[in-house]
């Protein structure tokens, strides 16, 4: 099944590489969770996976659609006639003032949807982008094996150090490496749905990390020199492992 959400600077295409190195049944325990496609995946296919986020509106919104997800889509449905641009961007500010959470998150996932990059938080109004048929996709959520933890910590790193639950596999989508000296600023910047990475705490992170870790990037060679030492398992577009620096559109990095 597909994410009801899909954020375009996290469309990753490793998901058969993580099942290849990841065998079924094992307890996988997924940070900064956003649209959920490397987690849905993994739970289609026989895993027991946990989401983590320290963003409470994204927690609030699966824990909705997994529980409620009818409540969810009617008030989607309700509101999905936002023709005005003025009224989305007025939403995407105002969105942590609803009082009621399913409304809450029928509008995260309308402004997920309306925007051009997915994301509540940012992004300009794209009309275009919403499909009604995506809907449905809040209830298709494999919830017997799939959860959402809220973790209430700054860096989300601490919620790996503070986690108590079984845990056989650690997955990070980090998504697009840049060196954290250039981007101090728009970690400062952070909204209401966003967990800034820090790739350098990520980094000292795999060295003395106990459980057994994949990052998940999108590929540049630039990683294979930050992260020389660890395993890589470089992916192509059809999400399969190669040897083929060429080939390869995004790399795991694994301690293992």
């Amino acid at each position: 099944m597909k994410s009801p959400l899909s954020l375009q600077n996290r469309q990753f295409k490793a998901a058969r590489a993580l099942r290849s190195l990841i065998p079924a049944e094992s307890v996988v325990h997924c940070y900064v969770t956003y649209d959920g496609e490397l987690e849905i995946d993994l739970a289609k296919a026989g895993r027991y996976v946990v989401g983590h986020t320290n963003c409470y509106t994204i927690f609030e919104f699966w824990t909705c659609i997994s529980h409620h997800p009818q409540q969810v889509m009617t008030a989607a449905m309700h509101f999905d006639n936002i023709e005005d641009k003025n009224i989305f961007y007025l939403l995407q500010e105002t969105l942590p003032n609803y009082d009621d959470p399913f409304v809450r998150s029928a509008i995260f996932f309308l402004l997920c949807k309306f925007s051009s990059v997915g994301q509540a938080s940012r992004g300009s109004f794209q009309r275009d982008s919403y499909n009604p048929r995506a809907i449905p996709n809040m209830a298709r959520v494999p919830s017997q094996s799939m959860v959402v933890k809220y973790d209430a910590n700054d860096n989300f790193l601490d919620g790996i150090g503070n986690n108590t639950l079984k845990c056989d596999y650690v997955v990070i989508p980090a998504g697009h490496f840049q060196y954290d000296y250039l981007k101090g600023a728009e970690q400062e910047k952070a909204q209401y749905d966003e967990t800034p990475i820090n790739h350098e705490a990520l980094r000292e992170y795999l060295k003395t990390a106990i459980n057994k870790s994949l990052l998940v990037y999108h590929f540049t060679p630039k990683i294979l020199k930050f992260y020389e030492g660890h395993t890589f398992y470089l992916v192509d577009k059809w999400g399969k492992i190669t040897n083929n620096k060429d080939n390869a559109v995004e790399v795991l990095v694994a301690n293992f």
